[in-house]
């Protein structure tokens, strides 16, 4: 049976992290932390990447050189890989054992320390990670310089699947001083789609997202997973569009907090996309050092009636 026809194999509880290949990991670290204000928390140098996190997961981003063993020949900018969080590792080791049975198959599984993962392609080539964590505390395995061989990790088998919830709760969120943003954290991705259909029958049903607006026919979908308000916009392709990431979402604080950002800007050679406004959001997108637009938002009456309202050209940036 397809990966298409599955409906809910699994059940995110959100959008954790968003992977990057980056045109330098050093540089683009510095640029994390110091424009989007995300700490650096630790770096694996044999794999030529940086992880940058404000302390709500174990990395928000990561920031893996186009040069790594990890990247493709030829290898741009762009997404390395969306993650989905999971609430307990017997719900990836049951979400695992049904995708098997229905005939799914997966690039890989991978043992991270703080969690265990499956990863598998959608159906425009993107990498998707599901995974789940297994320590209370990642900063006790995943800070610093690490470098080390990855356990073998074979879900259900290697270990019995850990019970509990281990994703940090109400987790201290911190403030890089002097930062020109204050990114709260990653909360979504959106992608532009070569295939649009296969794509939204791919994120509702193998993935397990729900849509907020839109659905197969539409011209864009926000979808969500359990906890959140939209963790994957999906855009229908089009001329002028090239398939892939669009964009990272930030929460930002508040919209002081934005305009402060903005003034900060002034000075900068940041490059401004848009700053753009409407009645569910406002947005303010910028540029990294590799051109990949990244958007912090506040949300206002984000609501599904709301939300719909909002045109293609404004939602590839406001959702």
């Amino acid at each position: 049976m397809s990966d298409n026809a599955q409906i809910g194999i699994f059940r995110p509880r959100r959008l954790a992290h968003t992977n990057l290949f980056v045109g330098n990991y050093e540089k683009a670290a510095a640029f994390y932390n110091k424009v989007v204000g995300l700490g650096i928390v630790y770096i694996q140098p044999d794999n030529r990447s940086s992880f940058v996190s404000n302390g709500n997961t174990y990395h928000d981003l990561g920031l893996t050189d186009i040069t790594s063993h990890y990247a493709r020949p030829g290898q741009r900018p762009g997404l390395n890989h969306i993650a989905f969080e999971l609430e307990t590792e017997v719900d990836l080791v049951e979400g695992y054992n049904r995708a098997i049975a229905s005939g799914v198959k997966f690039l890989k599984t991978a043992d991270h320390d703080a969690a265990h993962a499956l990863y598998k392609l959608d159906p425009d080539g993107n990498e998707v990670e599901i995974y789940a964590d297994v320590v209370k505390d990642w900063r006790s395995v995943r800070s610093g310089v690490i470098i080390k061989e990855k356990p073998v990790f074979i879900p259900g088998v290697t270990s019995p699947p850990d019970t509990k919830h281990n994703y940090p709760l109400d987790p201290k969120i911190e403030i890089v001083e002097g930062a020109m943003f204050h990114a709260r954290r990653v909360t979504h991705a959106g992608l532009v789609a070569k295939d649009y259909e296969a794509m939204y029958r791919y994120y509702t049903g193998l993935v397990g997202l729900r849509p907020i607006v839109g659905d197969e026919r539409s011209d864009y979908a926000v979808l969500r997973a359990n906890y959140g308000n939209g963790d994957l916009t999906l855009y229908r392709g089009r001329d002028g569009l090239t398939p892939g990431l669009h964009h990272v979402g930030f929460e930002a604080w508040d919209e002081a907090d934005l305009d402060r950002s903005l003034a900060a800007m002034q000075d900068s050679d940041v490059k401004l996309v848009c700053d753009i406004a409407h009645k569910a959001r406002r947005a303010v997108v910028i540029e990294d050092p590799d051109g990949l637009k990244l958007q912090f938002y506040v949300n206002r009456d984000w609501t599904a009636e709301t939300i719909a309202t909002i045109s293609f050209e404004d939602g590839l940036y406001l959702l």
